[in-house]
């Protein structure tokens, strides 16, 4: 049995998805969250097999939830269920240490072969958002990681280290 935990800021999202895997065989969903740090707080009590997360959520918000939970935790895996297909969102959730990268379009059969995937060890992207992975890591191969930033990330990088405070950049 595979014990899942959906982490969603929209309870109608949680609902919808705990109705779907309910009806699937060898995965049960024991738990909830509506935000990161109550996923990361009932992780901590109940340690599920896998964490379904979504990235955009008042508070912490995915990412760092993602991050906190696998580095506590390393036997929890998260798969990032999510409508961010587009770069830098899967990179940076794979280096926060997220085992799994699903967009909310994905089919019900996606989302099931991913949880399975991911209990077993393996990695899981759909199929775009790991060709858009693969294209990224290719083209900057060869880039420093300053020159990975765009103009603004670079002037406001600069006015980072001139000890501009966040209030004046923003």
């Amino acid at each position: 049995m595979i014990n899942v935990m959906i982490v969603d800021d929209h309870e109608l999202v949680r609902t919808g998805l705990k109705r779907i895997l309910d009806d699937v065989n060898g995965i049960v969903v024991t738990d909830e969250a509506g935000s990161g740090e109550q996923a990361i707080e009932i992780a901590r009590m109940k340690k599920p097999d896998i964490v379904l997360m979504d990235i955009s959520m008042p508070g912490i918000g995915g990412m760092e939830a993602t991050r906190r939970i696998t580095t506590s935790f390393p036997a929890i895996r998260v798969i990032a269920l999510t409508v961010h297909d587009d770069m830098p969102f899967p990179t940076c959730l794979l280096e926060a240490g997220a085992s799994g990268y699903l967009t909310k379009g994905s089919h019900v059969e996606e989302i099931i072969n991913a949880i399975n995937a991911v209990h077993h060890g393996q990695q899981y992207l759909t199929r775009d958002v790991a060709e858009r992975v693969a294209f990224t890591s290719l083209r900057n191969r060869n880039r420093t990681p300053l020159e990975l930033l765009s103009d603004r990330e670079a002037e406001v990088m600069m006015m980072i280290i001139q000890g501009i405070r966040n209030k004046e950049i923003a």
